[in-house]
């Protein structure tokens, strides 16, 4: 038998050797054991649990896995020195950098709970980096492996986001899982399709920035695959990663994935460039393919249509076979010829250029399916408009408008309702950026023929795209007026804004979720700025900014280096860079639990992969990393830790106030939580609750101040419970929720209907009277400076309109304030304004047209119904007196009860029960009279 070359033994010596420390300083080598592909499985497995457990894991799940996260980076850096120097290279410090500054600012975020939350995410990535960095192997079928491990993972999260909105036959059992973890999971999430798949991740872009990696990942290991078997495997993980990537049609992030595939082509080798080419062009035809017949099996809910989970199954068969049989014969034939290539590439060009074209002109009549309505869009210059449609059954119609507040706030207008039975007239106001008119009410084949608009302007809505898929069709409505693009850039204001009250350091992670209702021009909800060098320069401040341009910049020098040397791997990392800090730039991918664990298995296949050239250090120094990273990672272990335990003792059935107390001094992240239950419950050891209180004063919190409040009322400590609430509404000036709690709370205190503790307050009308007084101004200023109006309740109305009278009367007796809080419930001339609009805020014209004066007063300008919504707090007999300039023709109902009114315009008493229940009065005004003044009150 021949024996083997010197260097044939050397090299397979180097693929199963590994060299370790001797007692005395020296080597020696071990065997290492055969690789096997269950252990691939096995971690492929792990890192998609991580991924579920950083993004669907319940608030406890999340910090559970963060503190195994940490844990484990502490076990894993206590590995050797040869391969603690992988770590040390600009990359890896820079990871290390975002690390140690994200990790910090959990000590001083301004919400503590969401910092903790955040960085337990981040924890359990760091992990996923630290196992590759160290102990991945260095050859290029280990990379090829570990970019195998991270596209796999990401798989089931697409076949388990098709399967729960069709058949729900993998979702059922997953749930049980999901719901372990998280007690308030939603059943409903990801069943839905309108447009596109919602996905199990709840977030479509979010879902894209995962499966975008996925699909480069696999689209490389396509490329890439050497025999059959590694090709019909490769194919099968294409397929499923590009077909769950683009039914969730997530615009921008596949504007990003578009520039990531140019810059794939662009590095491929030249040798493999035509390859990649085809490739690329067959996942497209595929993917559409089985997009296009999957979206019939979708619904507004679960349809429990096998159609969507056997189209995917069928695309992969295709594509196995495309890959084996045609596409390496059409390269071969194509490699060197230059001039045919540029040819055919053209022609490629020419042809998806058409399609595109074609598919947006060529228009027809519209098909329901699984969906029940549909919206189309239409740029109508301004002017009154007719739409006549004919459909195959009755459709419910309506018409509405965006202009640029509408944009801002991402809202409508709605211009007119109606059916398709009948034709409907509208007019489009001057400011309007787009018209949208929505069909609702349509059975599965169902069909709208026709919809034209006559009027200002004529022509017909496009209705059914004939060349694309509905779920594009419907996206693609408002790229012109899209309220997403334009609210996303108000989020990045109040970001910017939230930056400068800490500029160098940040606010702490989760530091935007918590304070963005302080700087609102208008309410609303969002946890993150959906721009991440926006939000890392709110959370963490210029420092942090820089950390993460660090990853970007690191990444980029890595990778250039390796340019020559590692052609193939540059290929899809440097798309995958351009992808993950691109779609950054509009999408919340790196506060995502899922994006975190793939972005950081990048990072870490460029840190060891391409930054073995710009290793420093010697192996003997990296103690000075080593011993950082493990006593911070023990920290968090102790610290997270502390957290669960108090959390756990929180919630359990026999919790005492000591064990409030507990909390508050060994959880660091949750502190006021205790603090404020321990307050609530009725703590009042001397010198805790005073602490306990004076320290929350001081919290920026959107969910302390009401209840601290609160606690400041029952313990009658009525100066601090207005300072208190004054400071709340400031913090959250935009939060509707809030101010109605606020004004609940002032009449608390000073109605004493039911509470004589009131009196006190009412007598020194300069301290209490005036305050409240000055809260209502407050609101009335905060509505004049922001675009929509915070509006108050029915019974919010009716306290106010009794405060202001009070207020009024404020230099007389107590007795004639207490005849306002016992006998009125309303009183026009005294009523809230808090939108500036002239009229009562609780009037509504319900019919025709009236006039306000500003007064209480006002006059119809046509036939109208007034209806005034108010709540009675007192029991008694109350009496409905109008005043107007002429009574002939004015009549009165309260609560749909007629009641007649007498010459002078009063009412016979009518019985009220009183306990804050509502008073429904409705005032019929002939046209041209003027009511001056309506009033409620104890006869």
């Amino acid at each position: 038998m021949k024996k083997k070359s010197k260097d044939a033994r050397a090299a397979n010596s180097a693929r199963n050797v590994q060299p370790t420390k001797t007692a005395k300083g020296g080597t020696r080598s071990i065997h290492s054991a055969p690789e096997s592909w269950r252990l691939y499985i096995g971690v492929t497995v792990l890192v998609f649990a991580a991924m579920i457990v950083a993004h669907m894991g319940g608030y406890m799940a999340e910090k559970t896995g963060g503190l195994i996260g940490a844990a484990v980076v502490a076990a894993m850096f206590t590995i050797g020195a040869d391969r603690m120097r992988r770590l040390m290279t600009p990359l890896g410090f820079a990871v290390l950098a975002y690390m140690l500054l994200a990790g910090a600012s959990t000590l001083y975020a301004r919400a503590g709970k969401f910092a903790i939350a955040e960085f337990s995410c981040m924890l359990i990535a760091f992990a996923v980096f630290a196992g590759i960095v160290l102990y991945a192997r260095e050859s290029d079928r280990a990379f090829r492996r570990v970019a195998g491990v991270l596209a796999a993972a990401a798989a089931p999260v697409g076949v388990l986001s098709i399967d729960a909105a069709s058949c729900n036959i993998l979702m059922r059992p997953f749930r049980t899982v999901l719901l372990f973890l998280d007690s308030a999971h939603d059943p409903a999430t990801g069943t839905a399709f309108y447009a596109r798949l919602n996905t199990i991740l709840g977030n479509p872009n979010t879902y894209a920035g995962l499966m975008s990696i996925a699909c480069l990942l696999s689209l490389w290991l396509a490329l890439t695959a050497e025999n059959r078997r590694s090709r019909i495997l490769c194919g099968v993980l294409l397929t499923i990663n590009a077909v769950s990537y683009l039914l969730a049609f997530s615009m921008g992030s596949l504007g990003i994935f578009v520039l990531a595939v140019l810059l794939m082509l662009a590095l491929c080798p030249g040798e493999r460039r035509v390859s990649l080419l085809l490739l690329l062009f067959q996942t497209a035809v595929v993917a559409l393919a089985v997009a296009a017949v999957s979206v019939r099996g979708f619904g507004d809910t679960v349809t429990g249509s096998p159609l969507p989970m056997l189209a995917l199954a069928g695309g992969c068969a295709v594509f196995c076979l495309l890959e084996e049989y045609v596409r390496g014969r059409v390269a071969a034939a194509l490699e060197g010829r230059g001039q045919t290539l540029l040819i055919a590439a053209a022609a490629l060009a020419a042809l998806v250029v058409g399609y595109l074209i074609a598919g947006l002109t060529v228009t027809g009549a519209f098909t329901f399916g699984q969906e029940n309505d549909v919206m189309r869009t239409a740029d109508l210059p301004a002017g009154e408009y007719t739409l006549s449609v004919r459909a195959s059954a009755p459709l419910h119609v309506r018409v509405a408008y965006k202009n640029t507040g509408n944009l801002i706030q991402n809202n409508d207008t709605e211009l007119a309702v109606g059916t398709t039975d009948a034709p409907i007239s509208f007019t489009v106001p001057e400011d309007s950026r787009l018209t949208f008119i929505t069909f609702a009410g349509g059975a599965p084949g169902d069909v709208i023929e026709s919809a034209s608009y006559t009027g200002a302007a004529e022509g017909s809505l496009k209705l059914g795209y004939k060349l694309l898929p509905n779920f594009i069709a419907d996206r693609i409505q408002d790229l012109s007026a899209n309220g997403n693009v334009v609210q996303r850039g108000v989020y990045r204001q109040d970001a910017i804004r939230l930056w400068k009250t800490a500029p160098v350091f940040g606010r702490g992670l989760g530091g935007f979720e918590n304070g963005v209702v302080s700087v609102q021009d208008y309410y609303y909800e969002t946890k993150h700025a959906h721009n991440h060098y926006v939000e890392v320069l709110c959370n963490l401040g210029v420092l942090g900014l820089l950390s993460y341009l660090a990853l970007l910049g690191t990444a980029v020098w890595s990778l250039l280096v390796s340019r020559k040397t590692k052609p193939l791997m540059v290929t899809v990392l440097g798309a995958c860079v351009l992808q993950m800090f691109g779609q950054a730039v509009t999408d919340l991918t790196w506060s995502s639990g899922s994006c975190m664990v793939m972005f950081f298995g990048v990072l870490a296949m460029i840190a060891l992969y391409c930054g073995d050239t710009l290793r420093v250090g010697a192996p003997k120094k990296s103690g000075a990393v080593r011993i950082p990273v493990i006593v911070v990672s023990l920290a968090f272990v102790v610290l997270i830790g502390l957290n669960l335990i108090a959390q756990f003792k929180l919630y359990s059935a026999d919790l005492t106030i000591d064990d409030l107390k507990t909390g508050a001094s060994i959880d660091l992240f949750e502190k006021n939580d205790y603090k404020l239950s321990y307050l609530l419950s009725g703590g009042s050891e001397a010198g805790v609750a005073d602490k306990y209180a004076a320290d929350l004063q001081k919290a920026e919190s959107n969910a302390i101040a009401i209840p601290l409040a609160q606690y400041y009322i029952t313990i009658g400590q009525y100066d601090a419970a207005l300072d208190t609430l004054e400071h709340g509404a400031a913090y959250m000036r935009a939060d509707e929720q809030v101010w109605q709690q606020l004004f609940d709370l002032y009449e608390t205190m000073l109605d004493p209907v039911g509470n004589m503790d009131a009196l006190p307050l009412l007598g020194q009308p300069d301290r209490y009277t005036a305050r409240m007084k000055a809260g209502y101004d407050k609101l009335c200023a905060v509505n004049a400076q922001q675009l929509d109006n915070v509006n108050l309740t029915a019974r919010n109305n009716t306290f106010l309109g009794k405060l202001l009278k009070v207020y009024a009367l404020s230099g007389e007796e107590l007795n004639t304030q207490l005849a306002v809080f016992s006998g009125m419930v309303a009183d026009t001339a005294y009523a809230p304004d808090v939108n500036a609009d002239g009229a009562p805020d609780y009037a509504t014209t319900l019919a025709g047209e009236v006039t306000w004066h500003g007064d209480g007063s006002f006059t119809a300008v046509t036939d109208s119904v007034v209806v005034l919504d108010l709540t009675v707090k007192n029991e008694g007999d109350y009496v409905l007196s109008v005043t107007a300039s002429d009574l002939a023709g004015v009549s009165a109902a309260i609560d749909g009860e007629a009641v007649p009114l007498d010459a002078a315009g009063r009412s016979q008493p009518i019985e009220e029960w009183g306990g804050g229940s509502d008073a429904v009065i409705t005032i019929t005004v002939p046209a041209g009279v003027t009511v001056s003044h309506i009033g409620y009150a104890k006869g």
